[in-house]
């Protein structure tokens, strides 16, 4: 990472994970989650901009055929819409779009967002909309963080399984499956011999 986004990431994980119970041993699972699928922090909004023939390997059962994908071909909005609407909480027209993945570790779906809200209100006393809290994750490192360590610590309760290395459990619960797997454990690696315990 660039100098002045490792120095701004560094102030957050020191301010915001405290508040989350995160010690050293839990950063050891949380950040190469969050690095693996923030891309190093430099990527706080879901990538939707697919091929067809991506779209048909990223989501073989939605989309098992190129000529069932090539509506939503480099159509992000329309993507969104159609593989993540009438679940997750998502209810409204846009609601695919408007609640895709956001922040450092991607959350998604409208019920997420919803849940992150009441927590940042009965937690800090943060009042703001479910819509105004997911533009925030997508945009600031800070309120991305936050985001990120609710959604480890409290939407997952992933804490105690960081305390005892339990990293493929982490990874299969945060992604649902091993997507991206030896790239959070090269991560992972690292922070264990950096960060000391």
């Amino acid at each position: 990472m660039p100098e002045p986004l490792v120095t701004e990431i560094t102030g957050y994980i020191n301010l915001i994970c405290p508040d989350f119970g995160m010690n050293r041993d839990i950063l050891h699972e949380f950040l190469p989650n969050v690095l693996h699928e923030s891309a190093e922090f430099t990527r706080l909004e879901e990538n939707l901009n697919y091929s067809a023939k991506r779209l048909t390997e990223v989501w073989p059962t939605r989309f098992p055929r190129i000529a069932d994908a090539s509506p939503f071909a480099n159509n992000p909005r329309a993507l969104a819409n159609k593989v993540y609407g009438g679940r997750m909480g998502n209810e409204q027209r846009n609601d695919g779009w408007d609640f895709r993945g956001g922040g450092a570790i991607q959350l998604t779906g409208r019920g997420m967002y919803s849940a992150f809200a009441r927590f940042m209100l009965d937690r800090f006393g943060m009042k703001r909309t479910t819509q105004e809290w997911a533009e925030l994750i997508r945009t600031s490192q800070k309120w991305s963080m936050y985001a990120a360590c609710w959604f480890f610590s409290v939407a997952k309760d992933l804490n105690d399984l960081a305390i005892n290395d339990e990293m493929r459990t982490i990874v299969k619960r945060i992604n649902g499956g091993f997507n991206g797997l030896d790239d959070r454990m090269m991560y992972y690696t690292l922070c264990k011999k950096w960060i000391p315990e």
